[in-house]
């Protein structure tokens, strides 16, 4: 393998490792958002339904306190909006998981295969580009979201079977 294929195979490996984290991170934002949507809106529908079933059994100071319990919990999941956010880190993990597949095979099938030095330069460009591209638009995980990612990655959860039997 000449020293430029093995360049740009390491390079392409980076790019694999970047995506990797980031698509597992924004995986655990989703998550981690999708769940917040539960923990508000939830408790915020059952008490908007308790407080209307207590003003029907004549308990005004029950179905308005609970009234004002629902109204501050909805207004918390209007402000922070946790179902959109979950959405678009689940969209630009995605794209990082993509653009990991594709570095991937371009490393280990495209190098390979003879492309020519233009060709696999301008290639790992294009890869280079679109990673630095997402990083640029994507919203900002969490410490937590990444750490999680991290330890996913290090323990092993993100291998492919057929990665673990090469040498």
């Amino acid at each position: 393998m000449s020293e430029l294929i093995s360049k740009l195979a390491a390079e392409a490996q980076r790019i694999e490792e970047d995506t990797e984290h980031s698509f597992k991170g924004h995986y655990n934002a989703a998550a981690r958002w999708a769940r917040y949507h539960l923990w508000i809106g939830l408790p915020s529908a059952l008490l908007a339904a308790i407080s209307g079933a207590a003003a029907f059994k004549d308990q005004p100071e029950l179905a308005g306190a609970l009234a004002l319990l629902s109204t501050a919990l909805t207004t918390v999941l209007t402000f922070l909006k946790p179902s959109e956010r979950a959405e678009m880190h689940k969209a630009v993990a995605g794209q990082y998981q993509a653009l990991r597949n594709q570095a991937r095979i371009f490393r280990e099938i495209g190098l390979t295969d003879g492309l020519a030095a233009d060709e696999a330069k301008a290639r790992l460009f294009e890869l280079a580009k679109t990673r630095d591209e997402l990083n640029q638009s994507s919203p900002a995980i969490a410490r937590c979201d990444y750490e999680l990612a991290k330890n996913d990655i290090d323990s092993g959860r993100a291998r492919y079977r057929v990665d673990e039997a090469k040498p």
